[in-house]
């Protein structure tokens, strides 16, 4: 049961480290994109932080953001299909 409940926390945290990881570039590529536009004269008479600020509170409500959490989602829903295949196919 231990070695199961090992297992279990490395996958958890491995995947923790992806989606951090993940996050970290989508939101650096999201700053990047609304940097360029406030540049390309997008934002009016906004300020730059704003314009960030703005884009970034869309961004923490976006389905992008919802759609990181497949990457606990899949790999789980994966093997408990597998374990069931395994078991019962």
């Amino acid at each position: 049961m231990f070695l199961v409940v090992m297992r279990l926390t490395i996958l958890f945290g491995v995947l923790t480290a992806i989606y951090l990881g993940l996050d970290w570039y989508m939101r650096q590529d999201r700053v990047k994109r609304l940097n360029e536009e406030h540049a390309a004269g997008e934002g009016g008479a906004l300020t730059r932080e704003d314009y960030i600020t703005r884009g970034m509170a869309r961004y923490d409500r976006s389905w992008e953001r919802k759609l990181l959490l497949g990457v606990y989602v899949l790999p789980v829903l994966s093997a408990l299909i597998l374990a069931l295949l395994a078991n019962y196919g």
